[in-house]
This record gives structure tokens, C-alpha cells and sequence, in this order.
């Protein structure tokens, strides 16, 4: 479970698909252990790489990875303190007030660095302010729901489906899924490229802090989602919800993937370490990935490596993530049609009554139908379907990629629905939205 060098230096390994329950007076230990000081790393050598061995790319690069940590940071400090009170037992409640410790030392040593080595602003406010502008669209949704989920522990503190939500978006979403991909990448390119040594022995310190807090939250997830299937739902809701907007985090402006090449980072290999994090973070908890819609639709019994080509071509269909516009293709429909026919199969084919036809005024048609058992889409027009759908192509990839509600698409007659209607009022729940 743990790659060790000394008592006081363990990073615990989560990227197995099964390990031991979490001891949480050891994770105590671990901290007590491990402490150190945001202040004490010289960042002098760190000036001078920045300056000298960066090239322009580099570090225009640098400034967007890191104006998200140190955002990202801060807004997990601010709003961890509800759990403290949220918490179930005594050793939760201890172990959480070390993470909002290590939460704040993590802001201060991403402040450090942008102040001493990138030379932005001259307090905590303003280095925040001064980076805003690189937060992208997914990272501002992402962190803007946190901000929702945990003002709303604050004021329900015994609500327990919200508490495994606010779990399950901060330790597995935010910190498994985001925050150590980014260490682990960080940490390979700075070696490779032999730079920034302070900061690479600051990013290792976080490294090892961030793995405790995600074995917090694997344990206390999985002890959550086994009390009721009403925590379960709530759990799967939310990661339904915020997992598309969590592959925005990630993505360049402009899908400028020169971002991530200058440092030799292969893009689909950070989308599937990603992937792979969540997918075993998620099964260790007790939820199966093949439980979460939103990794239904990426293929998620195939190899991560293939969920990340996908996560990919649908971001530059625009299908997932705001960095570009949506675009309605031959190739970008039938990306939509393959996850929506994914997520059909998964449900059982009594599901569906009869076929179902999509007309749109401006492209090919496409239909869904259970053919030999099992769900299938394809182009063209089906035989007595059991209900239709009209709409331009764009709107349907609007209503698919939850951009445009389908009611109000309707009430303004840009969708329109004939045929079973108690079918139209399922097909949310069968299509996976």
C-alpha cells in the first residue's frame, strides 16, 4: 500500500484497484511525522531556471499548471472546515484538521514560488488576482460547485448523502482526479529537464500530503456509500454532474497541446493516468466505474488509454470541455451516437419499448434499437419507431451534451417529440443525462 523510505516519508499508493482499510491513526502519525515548512525550501536556484533554462513556451505553460494550483489550493483550504463538523467519528475529525493544515501550507509554498521565482504580485491577494485570467471554464465549474456543495454542508451538517457528495468531489474528483495527475507529471518533467529543484521538493512534500488525504477519502467514501443506496445515488449523481467538467480542468486554451509537449507530456497519457486514478479510487470506495454514466460514455471496460483518445476527439468536437466550440460533424455526431449507444447497452433492453428515430432538418438520421439483444445506433431511419425526435443537428448536441435543456428546447419548438410519450419521459434516465 505504501512506497517507503523512512517513517517520516511515505507516500501511500492509491492506484491499485484494491488495498487494506485505512488506518486513520496512522495517517495521523504520518503527519505528525511528516511535517514541513513551506519556508524553509530555497527557491534561489528555482529564480534562476525560471529566467534562464525556461524557454517562453515553458514557462507561459508553467504559469497556466500552476495559477491553477495555487487556486486550487486556496479554495480547498477555505472550504474544508464544514467536513470538520460533518464528520462522523473523532479520528475523522482529527485527521481533517491536519488536511486543513497542510491545505494552507500547500497555498503558502504556491504563493512562495509565484512571488520569489515568477515575479507576480506582492500578497496573497494579489497573486491570486494577478493569475485568475488562466483558470479555465472547467476549473471555475468544477471548484464553483465545491464552493456550492460545501456552503450547503455548512448549513446541513448531518446530511450524509451531501457529506459523501462533498467527499467524493474533494478527495476523489479534485484531489485523485486533478491534483495528482499534475504532481506526478510535474514531478517526472522537472526531473527530466533537471529545473526548478526547490520547487520539485516542495511539489514532493505535497505529493506525499495529498496521497494521506485521498486515502482519508477513499475510506471514508467507501464507508459512506455502504450505509444506503439513497448515499450511493447521491454519490453517482455527482460525479455524473461534475466529471465532464473536471476534463476541462485539464485542457489547454485554445486546445493548444504545445502546453503540455514543451515539457514532453504526452496529453492522452495524462488523461489516462487520470483516468486510472479515478477508476480504482472509485472501485477501492466500493462504486464500480460502470456505475458512473459519464465513464459509461468514454468506454469504461476498455483500457484507460482508450477513455482518454475518447475523452479527447470529443473535446475537439467540442462535445466535453468550453475550450472550443461544439462542432457538428459526420465524425462528431457519430462520437455522440457511440457514447449514447454505450450507455443504452449498459441498461436492461426491456428499457426500451421500441426504436427510437432522430430527424434532423440539417444532417443524416440516426436511430437506436435493440438489435439481437442488445442496443445498437445507426445512421439512417428504423421502421415503426416507438418515438422521434426533430431538431437541427447542433441543438441535439446542445440537449446530449447538457447545454440546452430539452424542456425549454421544446417549449421554443427547436425539439419536438412524437409518438410514446411515456417513453419521451424515460429518455433522459436511458440516455444518461
Amino acid at each position: 500500500m505504501a512506497r517507503e523510505t523512512a517513517d517520516t516519508d511515505v507516500e501511500l499508493d492509491l492506484d491499485q484497484a484494491a488495498g487494506p482499510a485505512i488506518d486513520l491513526t496512522r495517517l495521523y502519525k504520518l503527519w505528525e511525522g511528516g511535517n514541513w515548512s513551506a519556508f524553509a525550501i530555497d527557491l534561489s536556484q528555482d529564480a534562476v531556471d525560471w529566467r534562464e533554462k525556461l524557454s517562453p513556451k515553458q514557462r507561459e505553460a508553467s504559469r497556466w499548471n500552476y495559477s491553477m494550483f495555487v487556486h486550487g489550493e486556496e479554495a480547498v483550504a477555505r472550504t474544508l472546515a464544514p467536513f470538520v463538523t460533518a464528520a462522523l467519528t473523532q479520528e475523522q475529525r482529527i485527521f481533517l484538521t491536519t488536511q486543513i493544515v497542510d491545505e494552507a501550507r500547500h497555498h503558502v509554498f504556491f504563493d512562495r514560488f509565484m512571488r520569489e521565482v515568477m515575479g507576480e504580485g506582492n500578497s496573497y491577494g494579489e497573486v491570486l488576482e494577478a493569475v485568475r485570467p488562466e483558470l479555465t471554464p472547467g476549473f471555475r465549474r468544477v471548484f464553483g460547485e465545491l464552493d456550492r456543495l460545501t456552503d450547503q454542508l455548512r448549513r446541513q451538517p448531518s446530511n450524509r448523502p451531501l457529506y459523501a457528495q462533498c467527499i467524493a468531489l474533494y478527495h476523489i474528483v479534485v484531489e485523485g482526479t486533478l491534483a495528482h495527475p499534475g504532481q506526478r507529471f510535474m514531478l517526472d518533467y522537472m526531473s527530466q529537464f533537471d529545473v526548478l529543484p526547490g520547487f520539485r521538493e516542495g511539489i514532493a512534500h505535497i505529493a506525499r500530503d495529498e496521497s494521506r488525504h485521498m486515502a482519508f477519502g477513499v475510506q471514508t467514501l467507501g464507508e459512506l456509500v455502504a450505509e444506503s443506496p439513497l448515499i450511493r445515488r447521491a454519490v453517482i449523481r455527482l460525479l455524473n454532474r461534475a466529471l465532464p467538467w473536471a476534463v476541462g480542468v485539464l485542457t489547454p486554451p485554445r486546445l493548444d497541446f504545445d502546453y503540455l509537449r514543451v515539457f514532453d507530456i504526452n496529453i492522452e497519457d495524462l488523461y489516462a493516468f487520470s483516468l486510472k486514478s479515478l477508476e480504482t479510487k472509485l472501485t477501492r470506495a466500493g462504486i464500480q466505474p460502470s456505475e458512473v454514466v459519464a465513464l459509461v460514455k468514454l468506454g469504461v471496460s476498455d483500457p484507460p488509454s482508450a477513455q482518454a483518445a475518447r475523452t479527447l476527439a470529443l473535446m475537439r468536437a467540442g462535445m466535453v470541455s468550453d475550450a472550443v466550440p461544439l462542432d457538428v460533424s459526420e465524425d462528431s455526431m457519430t462520437l455522440l451516437f457511440e457514447a449514447l449507444e454505450r450507455v443504452a447497452a449498459a441498461a436492461p433492453p426491456s428499457s426500451l419499448p421500441g426504436p427510437i428515430q432522430w430527424e434532423f432538418s440539417d444532417a443524416e438520421p440516426w436511430y437506436l434499437a435493440i438489435e439481437r439483444g442488445a442496443a445498437t445506433v445507426r445512421r439512417g431511419r428504423v421502421a415503426n419507431p416507438a418515438l422521434t425526435l426533430r431538431s437541427t443537428a447542433l441543438d441535439w448536441a446542445r440537449v446530449a451534451t447538457e447545454r440546452l435543456d430539452p424542456r425549454w428546447a421544446m417549449a421554443t419548438r427547436r425539439l419536438s417529440v412524437s409518438g410514446d410519450w411515456r417513453l419521451a419521459l424515460r429518455l433522459p434516465a436511458l440516455l444518461g443525462a
